[in-house]
């Protein structure tokens, strides 16, 4: 995995004996040079920063005073994020001989000092909170911290937290880290901060930060993949309840599965899930399975047919670094798609490779666009990890794309040419293929296995998916806005968002008719899943009833163009009081005083009124 930036403590971390190292800063100049932006972070006033720190045009951003000032070099620009220090604060600490050092927002002190200063604050009745540094003390203003400061700092840059790489050693960048996607500190740290690191590196100066930065950060030999904090859960272990879950960052996922065993809604989990945990993604939709996430905040959904669209469509990672991009090309013919997908994933790969994001590319229909004459390999980049392909035919998918998938999600497999596909590939995955292959055509719907490759063998268990937040309807929008022959053509059962397209051959738009009882159910029987909503169209016309005229005492009081008959609260309260037209049943004795043929809205409310009077 490549960072798109590090944070970086000053003291401990980058200095030893307030200055850089000729080691921390050549590593650093080569991570400018390999495109890496820096951020300098410290709880040293300002003035007493530029005194000790000579390179500081080397960062894009600076941290002061443990997230009180900001301060970026390129153009110049400082800001004080709270105001200076209460004057009678100091004159208090200064009488009463308590050594300090005032910045523009930070006041620092020696940890010796911290009852004093605490009298002084309740005598005074200032509020400002205490913050550690190893064996100094820092009051600062209620809000202000590292982590505030660097947060800022990470959206003024237009980055995302997860591609931010945190170094710190000292108790006051626990809170600094919690605004990183990832974090490493020396082995000299604070226990504190050790048990919150996502790796430990060797050393305790600027000399191991620096062989740290050149060694496994630039390298990409970081495990991401096995940090233990870095988990998305997609469901629950069927045996034991045990939650499963898979790397958030550096896997390449591949999803395998027969129509209609699950897989879109399994990956539909997953993009959930990845949404929760403020990734950005980016969904390649071939036949329209995912116009459904719309409605999800940070989603837009745009129907996409040539490579200027694609572009415009990326560029709202742009603005909002944790956005999910759905790009639908269900109206291209498929020569088309393939062509598109081919250009729009190389553009797409550029700019992964520049600003890091999307973090997740989610392909659907894999098999149609990375078979042997499909996509490039140069442009789709899937050594760059962070893939997720959904197929019904792996056995399609090109060889270099197979090699490189890290964790298998199997929905049920049937069909006898993908067993015989996988059982190869699983041979050298687990030692226990042959029960795999066996189990894949018996999972029920809504259960998955997952093999995942590790370095201690593969990892295999049966899980139950986890529930979704949108529903899941397979094909939408090819059903609704796809021409068919007369023979093929159906009917929704109920409105659809795509009303004002044919579904038809001819051109001609096709009935709907309300959905009567199970929507799930037609004359008694279960239609399969994912066709839920859907009637084949029927050989006789459908018979509607005409509403007859109102009478002519009440016409004045309907008025031209209303409804006749009563409102539908009151036609729900008083059922079976009337037939199906509305007219009330002349053996209910309630209803003497009825004469017209059609129960009008304001004849109901005179009968009404004569009834509870």
């Amino acid at each position: 995995m490549t960072f798109k930036a590090l944070a970086c403590d000053y003291d401990g971390t980058l200095a030893s004996h307030d200055r850089i190292g000729e080691e921390a800063l050549a590593a650093l100049v080569r991570a400018r040079a390999a495109g890496l932006r820096l951020i300098l972070v410290t709880g040293r006033t300002f003035f007493e920063l530029i005194r000790v720190c000579e390179p500081l045009d080397l960062f894009d951003a600076v941290v002061a005073e443990n997230g009180g000032v900001l301060y970026f070099p390129t153009n110049g620009v400082m800001r004080d994020q709270a105001p200076p220090p209460p004057p009678r604060l100091l004159a208090e600490l200064d009488r009463r001989g308590v050594p300090f050092e005032a910045g523009r927002v930070v006041v620092g002190t020696w940890r010796s000092e911290e009852a004093h200063v605490r009298r002084t604050l309740a005598d005074l009745g200032v509020s400002m909170q205490i913050v550690y540094n190893r064996a100094a003390l820092m009051l600062l203003p209620p809000g202000v911290s590292k982590g505030v400061g660097v947060g800022q700092a990470i959206r003024a840059l237009g980055l995302s937290f997860h591609d931010v790489l945190g170094l710190g050693d000292a108790e006051n960048d626990l809170d600094f880290f919690e605004a990183c996607g990832w974090t490493a500190c020396p082995i000299n740290a604070v226990p504190e901060l050790k048990d919150r690191a996502d790796w430990i590196f060797p050393g305790d100066d600027g000399t191991s930060i620096g062989e740290a930065i050149t060694g496994p950060i630039l390298g990409g030999l970081l495990p991401v993949a096995r940090s233990r904090r870095h988990r998305v859960a997609l469901g629950w272990s069927a045996e034991t309840a045990e939650e499963v879950a898979i790397p958030e960052r550096g896997v390449n996922v591949l999803i395998q599965g027969d129509p209609l065993s699950g897989k879109s809604w399994l990956a539909g989990v997953l993009i959930e899930r990845l949404l929760g945990r403020r990734y950005a993604v980016v969904v390649i939709d071939p036949e329209g399975d995912y116009h459904v996430l719309a409605p999800l905040p940070g989603v837009s959904w745009t129907e996409v047919g040539d490579r200027e669209g694609w572009g415009r469509a990326l560029e709202r990672f742009d603005g909002d670094p944790q956005a999910c991009v759905v790009l639908d090309l269900s109206t291209l013919p498929q020569e088309r798609k393939v062509e598109l997908m081919e250009s729009g994933l190389a553009l797409l790969r550029a700019r992964r490779q520049r600003r890091g994001m999307p973090h997740w590319v989610v392909l659907d229909e894999a098999h149609y666009s990375l078979h042997r004459d499909g996509v490039a390999d140069q442009a789709l980049g899937i050594e760059d990890k962070g893939f997720c392909l959904v197929t019904y035919r792996a056995s399609r998918l090109r060889e270099s794309v197979v090699k490189a998938t890290d964790v298998f999600l199997f929905a049920s497999t049937t069909a006898a040419e993908e067993l015989d596909f996988l059982r190869p590939l699983l041979d050298g995955l687990s030692a226990d293929a042959a029960s795999i292959v066996s189990t894949l055509p018996n999972l029920p719907l809504g259960e998955f296995l997952l093999v995942r490759t590790e370095s201690a063998g593969a990892r295999v268990v049966t899980f139950l998916a986890a529930p979704r937040l949108t529903s899941h309807v397979r094909h939408l929008r090819k059903y609704a806005e796809g021409r068919l022959p007369d023979e093929r053509c159906f009917l929704f059962r109920t409105p659809l968002p795509h009303a004002g397209r044919p579904a038809r051959g001819d051109g001609r738009e096709p009935r709907r008719v309300p959905a009567r009882g199970d929507p799930g159910r037609r004359g008694g029987a279960a239609l399969p899943r994912g066709a839920r909503g859907l009637l084949p169209l029927a050989p006789r016309r459908v018979r509607r009833p005409r509403a007859r005229p109102a009478a002519r005492e009440d016409r004045a009081a309907v008025g031209p163009g209303r409804d006749p008959r009563p409102p539908a609260r009151h036609r729900a309260a008083d059922r079976g009081r009337h037939d199906a037209r509305g007219r009330p049943r002349r053996e209910d004795p309630r209803w003497p005083m009825r004469r017209s043929r059609v129960c009008s809205g304001a004849a109901w409310r005179r009968a009404e009124t004569v009834r509870h009077s």
